[in-house]
C-alpha cells in the first residue's frame, strides 16, 4: 500500500488558502511498518494503535461540538506552539479542514508509517458530501500519550451514491 498526500505539505500545516489547481502536484510515500533508515519493524502495541484512534476520535468529536480548547489539546506541542490559542486554531480548521470539521461520516483506516512517524487514516463525508481522505500524522510525547503533529487532506476520487 502507499500513501499519496500533496506534494509538500507533509509534516508542515498550511497557513493560506490552498491553491485552486484542478490538478494539485501529489507525493506518494511507500507505506510500512518500518522506520526511517532500518529494516527492523517500528513496533506499534495494540494499545498505542488504540490511543492513536482515539485521540482523533476525541478530536473529531471536539470539532462536531465546536469546543476549540478541547480539540486544541489533542494537538502536538509543535502545533499548539504554531498558533498560540484555541481560536486561531479552530479558524485555521474551519477554513481549510471543512471535511473534518464537521464530517457527516467517519470511517477509520490503517496506521501505516510515513517518513517515520505513524499515520492513521480517516475517510470523511464532509458536509458538502464530498469524500476525503484525512491523513493524521501521529507524535508520541515523553509521558507515552499521542498527540496530532499534522493533517493531509487528499479527496477521494468517485462518487457519492
Amino acid at each position: 500500500m502507499a500513501i499519496a498526500i500533496p506534494a509538500g505539505w507533509w509534516g508542515r500545516q498550511r497557513l493560506m488558502q490552498p491553491e485552486t489547481s484542478a490538478q494539485p502536484s501529489v507525493a506518494v510515500f511507500p507505506a510500512s511498518k518500518q522506520g526511517p533508515g532500518t529494516s527492523a519493524p517500528l513496533a506499534l502495541t495494540d494499545d498505542d494503535e488504540a490511543a492513536i484512534a482515539a485521540v482523533v476520535r476525541q478530536q473529531l468529536d471536539a470539532f462536531q461540538a465546536d469546543d476549540a480548547e478541547l480539540a486544541f489539546s489533542f494537538a502536538s506541542p509543535g502545533i499548539q506552539e504554531q498558533f498560540q490559542t484555541a481560536d486561531r486554531f479552530m479558524a485555521m480548521v474551519r477554513s481549510l479542514y471543512e471535511p473534518v470539521y464537521q464530517p457527516q461520516s467517519v470511517e477509520f483506516g490503517d496506521i501505516e508509517f510515513v517518513r517515520g512517524s505513524p499515520v492513521q487514516a480517516v475517510t470523511v463525508l464532509g458536509p458538502a458530501g464530498a469524500w476525503t481522505t484525512a491523513y493524521y500524522q501521529m507524535e508520541k510525547q515523553s509521558n507515552d500519550t499521542w498527540r496530532i503533529s499534522g493533517c493531509v487532506l487528499v479527496p477521494v476520487a468517485g462518487e457519492t451514491i
